[in-house]
């Protein structure tokens, strides 16, 4: 399921940049193979992959068996896809898609407010209210 997953990255790539040759979508560059250089690894699971949350909190992932993760909070349903990354210093991170449902909308906002950018001060709003810059806020600096 992995390779065929990455065959189907690589197919969507080509299709994409030969649709921009054509002229059916935007201009894309080809494919590019992977760095030799670049230490991230990452690989993606998807919901035809028999890949699950176990009942002891675990990730069972196919052909690697059930992996330990820190929770850093609920999923609020089940996860379409899990990409497993893995980043230069040897750390993995488990990344969910889930349909997070129907979120209450923001409160609609009553008015509107300018901001201007400036060097005595971070930011003035148009109301008046002077924002100081953080680099200000943390002391004098030393050279």
């Amino acid at each position: 399921m992995v390779f065929q997953q990455s065959l189907h990255d690589l197919d969507t790539a080509y299709r994409n940049f030969f649709a921009g040759l054509t002229g059916e979508r935007p201009k894309m560059g080809p494919p590019r193979f992977k760095s030799r250089k670049d230490n991230r690894q990452a690989i993606r699971f998807t919901t035809n992959a028999n890949r699950r949350i176990t009942t002891g909190g675990k990730l069972r992932l196919p052909k690697i068996g059930d992996v330990a993760v820190k929770w850093s909070w609920d999923l609020p349903s089940a996860p379409s896809m899990v990409t497993v990354i893995k980043d230069a210093a040897g750390r993995y991170f488990a990344s969910f898609v889930v349909d997070a449902g129907d979120e209450a909308p923001l409160p609609e906002a009553d008015g509107q407010v300018g901001i201007d950018l400036g060097l005595a001060h971070f930011a003035i709003l148009s109301d008046g209210t002077k924002i100081d810059s953080p680099a200000s806020c943390a002391g004098p600096r030393r050279s």
